[in-house]
């Protein structure tokens, strides 16, 4: 039996400790890092469904006792308002063919379908006195009865615009109240019918559509408008669209009342609109323009249903021509939904209209807005265009339309009911469908941040499953995700699986959401160098709160917070923040489970000095306070890696000479450096003199979202500051301050300490808007300059880049040449954060006027190229997922700045503060684990480049304060739980790092456990032997002839 030695019994013991943590408690063992857009990508339980509608999908018109609607009537009597005359007579037969639809969807993997049910297919007169058509309820069971065989869910639309034809000829259909009685009837014969099966219900389908389509100006059925034989596109639409309104509520009332508690379903209503952008964004009328056009669209609908009446735009500009809910009406549609359905394709601009726009004479609709819609700015098109003339590609507006609703009916329960593109019916190159890809890859990144944000969006139905009759569009355009083919008269019609079902399969595919993560994820942290160092990373006014006890002074953010809460997401502050002052045993005890190598942290430098300098007096309890985490970290087997000022100035120090704006700073930077030095310098091996110069100069008095908040008033909200002069300002005394911090470091303690001490800087990495365009291939390297050489050029190189000393002028501070070879080499490393890239365009016209940091570049940067976003969108409109920027990144320090030792920081991913979500629905940060895997491995690459990369800190430890976005977006990869005593809970991106060390003990044990040596192993000619000694040995001493040796006469001596 092989026995254990110690060092064996140490890792196994370790290794069963890590198993049991990892398999107990919060922790999962699936894996939660998906390498691509995937179901895991999503919350548990999120529906990905498909879409149709009864009169596009059917066909069937005249069969089994169907009743003709009004679509039947306007293709037949006005072909020429559909583009190739057609109609929906036949459509794609699905009526007869539901079955084979039904495999299909299954087979692609979707959870459920949206279809709609023909009025006058059940109710062939449009009411009950008119008579059920029993073939008609037969069907509608037995495709809700196949979809639910076949694992789907059924969402069922009561009215898609197929309108029976009796009533429109009767009363006049929507322009008479009558309707509301009649639909009424109509649903609840589908409640009662279909009810115990169905549990998600719509009333009405894009009520705007066929209110504006129908009656404003006659392009949908019934056909009605000023112009068209019969129509008035003043009143119509609004007497319309009020009438939709309240059959809705009418069905909703009814659903609430009658069936719901026993059926346990839920109802609501599919509303549509474009996303509208301002088309000049400097333009306050532009500004109104757009939400004025979102009043006459989206909230003529979404506004009654949250307070029961019509948005006060559309009450001035419409005036009496509007009509009015009475008291009991209004209560009625107020709150009428379980969830809303949004559909959404495209988005405009919006440029208000000057000239009066006020038609009494002839008013419209579609004028009463006064606002002139576009797709184009300075002649480009604000998206790719697609076939419908109506429809450009702007994936950036779902997310926008999704946060506008979270913020406008408190975040209400949304089913993305349609979205989708469509192509022009061209015989098979419609196979071709890269741009469908394209489309719905783009809008679910965009979905997937708006729930990162919060937004509360439930699930996502492609429009459309089949290729179909598009309205006005007849067959002329194809938006279905499966291929018809419409030839030989419709008398058949050949399915045939396009080139996006196998991209939408591996997105619907659940096969990855039960892989052991230890198993599938090869990713460790062997694959780095020796000695490379994991940490993760804090800030103190982020974290450890205790702001006004045991002697801390104010700082500027404790000012900025209090005095400016409205600069601050959710108005709140690191006055508490994590209460790491006192709890940060535990939160030690944390990072050692996690297999951290090293905790970096920085110091309240108010905590230490209240009043900013030495000569105000020493706080012991600070001082103590460090000593303490330091003393933990060491006895735990951790790093500590200190930042001397992350942003936290000494409000004292604001007050009395205006901090970093004046060059006294420098001086007591030095000395308060020096304490630190002085103090913690024979543990703390690592020290970085400052975070992020940039973020304080730029956000701080450029922007003034940061603080002290300074800015000049054509850049932000602020009361005192120059945004042309300060940032350079500040950021020359930063330099200085960190030049005369390393100085001393140098001369007084490194030679003993045996530390080193760098800087840390953030930059993105920035590609070329135009890849062809030389000017944008400049403007990369400007921006480079703008950000991160203009802290790392003095410190390698004693200057300024030339770029910044030719745009910036005068206005730049020059260093004198003590300062400058002062500056020069200041850094044993280079401490790097990253975490997002942007294009970079060319400004092509300077400006004069306003001058700012932000304009002195000449530099456009932007996040999407023509329409699709950078990379994958987070809570953070800054922040995309682009991975291989870091790799870019690190090429170019290797290359510009002579390869010195670098740390990365600070590299890490928000998400939304979601309190709709539970906390284990919290803690499943797939995106994280991700972003994390996939920045490591372009970090491998660099390093396997030759760039000279030692330690990686991902950012960060636990969520916390996040500046001016307070506690609305978690980065970290432990959750806390605010509204509970500040808890903490492992998400699963800290198992995720966990498992990288974990997996290094498991080849570890291995190797400890197993032989696997052979000769192969070795060298060739490499020789195993073994060995003795002659007097071990033979024996036979007095044999022989063999004489003694002095071994044996020590042997008789004793």
């Amino acid at each position: 039996m092989m026995m254990m030695s110690n060092i064996q019994r140490s890792f196994l013991l370790l290794l069963i400790v890590l198993i049991h943590s990892m398999a107990s408690g919060e922790c999962s063992t699936q894996n939660h890092g998906p390498a691509s857009l995937n179901r895991s990508s999503f919350p548990a339980g999120f529906v990905f469904g498909t879409a149709s509608s009864a009169y596009q999908y059917e066909g069937a018109a005249n069969d089994d006792g169907r009743g003709p609607s009004i679509w039947d009537t306007l293709t037949q009597k006005h072909p020429d308002k559909i583009k190739n005359g057609s109609s929906g007579v036949v459509a794609v037969d699905s009526y007869h063919r539901y079955k084979e639809d039904v495999a299909l969807m299954k087979d692609i993997g979707f959870d459920a379908y949206r279809f709609s049910i023909s009025w006058s297919r059940i109710l062939p007169y449009g009411n009950l006195s008119g008579g059920v058509n029993p073939q008609g309820i037969t069907y509608y069971n037995n495709l809700i009865n196949q979809l639910l065989s076949n694992g789907l869910q059924p969402f069922v639309t009561l009215f898609h615009w197929d309108l029976p034809q009796a009533l429109e000829d009767e009363y006049g259909g929507f322009l008479h109240p009558q309707i509301v009685n009649d639909f009424q009837d109509y649903v609840e014969l589908c409640y009662r019918n279909f009810g115990d099966r169905v549990k998600q219900w719509i009333t009405v389908n894009e009520p705007l559509t066929f209110a504006s389509l129908g009656y404003a100006n006659g392009a949908f059925a019934p056909g009605r408008c000023s112009n068209c034989s019969g129509g008035n596109s003043g009143t119509e639409p609004y007497i319309v669209s009020h009438h939709l309104l309240l059959a809705h509520a009418a069905a909703v009332k009814l659903y609430r009342d009658k069936y719901q508690m026993s059926q346990k379903g839920q109802i609501g209503i599919a509303l549509n609109c474009a996303w509208i952008v301002p088309l000049n964004i400097e333009s306050e009328t532009d500004h109104q323009a757009a939400s004025r056009s979102l009043s006459f669209s989206y909230d003529w609908f979404l506004e009654p249903l949250k307070s029961g009446s019509y948005p006060a735009d559309m009450v001035n500009n419409v005036g009496e021509r509007l009509p009015r809910f009475n008291k009991e009406q209004s209560s009625m549609v107020q709150g009428s939904f379980d969830f809303l359905g949004l559909n959404y394709y495209t988005s405009n601009y919006a440029t208000n209209i000057n000239t009066p726009c006020k038609n009494n004479q002839n008013p419209s609709y579609l004028t009463d807005s006064c606002v002139n819609l576009t797709t184009k700015r300075n002649g480009v098109a604000i998206g790719p265009k697609a076939a419908s003339d109506w429809l450009y590609v702007y994936p950036e507006g779902i997310r926008h339309l999704l946060l506008y609703t979270k913020n406008k009916l408190n975040n209400p329960v949304i089913y993305i009911t349609e979205n989708g593109v469509d192509e022009i019916n061209d015989g098979k190159l419609s196979l071709e469908d890269n741009m469908r890809i394209e489309y719905y890859k783009s809008h679910l990144s965009y979905v997937q941040s708006g729930i990162m944000e919060g937004v509360n969006v439930r699930g996502y139905f492609a429009w459309s499953f089949l290729d179909n009759f598009e309205w006005s569009n007849g067959y002329t355009v194809r938006f279905g995700t499966v291929y018809v083919d419409y030839e030989d008269g419709f008398k058949s019609a050949l399915y045939l699986i396009q080139k996006f079902i196998s991209w939408l399969k591996a997105i619907l595919t659940r096969s990855d959401a039960v892989k052991p993560m230890h198993y599938s994820m090869p990713f460790n942290r062997s694959l780095f160098p020796a000695g490379f160092t994991f940490g993760a990373g804090s800030a103190a006014y982020q974290s450890e709160g205790a702001a006004s006890i045991d002697g801390r002074g104010p700082s500027i953010w404790d000012t900025f917070t209090k005095n400016h809460p409205e600069k601050i997401w959710d108005r709140k502050s690191g006055e508490v923040a994590d209460d790491f002052y006192h709890r940060y045993k535990d939160d030690i005890q944390i990072m050692k489970r996690l297999g951290l190598n090293s905790f970096r942290f920085s110091m309240s430098w108010s905590r230490l000095l209240p009043k900013g300098k030495l000569s105000g007096g020493v706080n012991p309890l600070g001082v103590k306070f460090y000593n303490n985490v330091i003393n933990e970290l060491l006895a735990n087997g951790m790093t500590p890696f200190v930042t001397l000022f992350h942003w936290d100035l000494p409000q004292a120090l604001e007050d009395e000479y205006g901090g970093f704006l004046s060059s006294k700073i420098v001086k007591d930077f030095q000395d308060y450096s020096d304490f630190c030095f002085k103090t913690f310098g024979d543990r703390v091996k690592h020290w970085a003199t400052m975070n992020e110069p940039y973020s304080y100069s730029n956000n701080g008095y450029n922007g003034g979202t940061f603080a002290p908040g300074r800015c000049s008033s054509y850049m932000g909200n602020c009361t005192a500051g120059d945004s042309s002069t300060e940032p350079y300002i500040v950021a020359h005394n930063l330099l200085l301050s960190h030049a005369v911090a390393v100085k001393i470091y140098k001369t007084k303690y490194q030679a003993y300490q045996k530390g080193q001490i760098g800087i840390t800087i953030v930059t993105n990495w920035f590609i070329p808007k135009s890849a062809n365009s030389v000017a944008d291939q400049k403007a990369v390297y400007r921006m480079l300059d703008f950000l991160f050489g203009w802290f790392a050029d003095p410190i390698i190189h004693g200057d300024y880049p030339k770029t910044m000393r030719t745009l910036v002028g005068n206005r730049l501070p020059k260093f004198t040449a003590a300062q400058s070879n002062m500056l020069k080499g200041s850094i044993d490393f280079l401490g790097v954060n990253y975490y997002t890239t942007n294009y970079a365009a060319h400004t092509l016209h300077a400006v004069k006027v306003n001058m700012s940091y932000s304009t002195d570049p000449q530099v456009t940067p932007s996040t999407a190229l023509n329409g699709i976003p950078i990379g994958t969108p987070t809570p953070l409109s800054w922040l995309f997922i682009y991975p291989k920027g870091i790799k870019e990144l690190m090429l170019y320090i290797k290359d510009k700045y002579n390869n010195p030792p670098i740390y990365i920081t600070e590299n890490g991913l928000a998400d939304a503060n979601n309190e709709s979500l539970s906390i284990e629905e919290a803690r499943k940060d797939g995106l994280r684990i991700k972003y994390y895997h996939l920045h490591l491995s372009n970090l491998l690459d660099a390093i396997k480049e030759g760039v000279n990369v030692k330690g990686y800190y991902g950012w960060s430890f636990f969520d916390d304060f996040e500046w001016d976005a307070g506690y609305t977006v978690r980065f970290g990869m432990i959750y806390v739980d605010y509204k509970n005593n500040l808890k903490r809970y492992l998400k699963y991106s800290a198992y995720w790092f966990q498992s990288m060390s974990l997996q290094v003990l498991l080849m570890i044990l291995k190797s400890c456990l197993v032989s696997t040596f052979n000769r192969s192993s070795f060298p060739e000619h490499f020789i195993f032997g073994s060995a003795s000694a002659s007097y071990q040995y033979e024996g036979a001493a007095n044999e022989d002839g063999r004489g003694p040796n002095i071994s044996y006469m020590g042997y008789l001596l004793t």
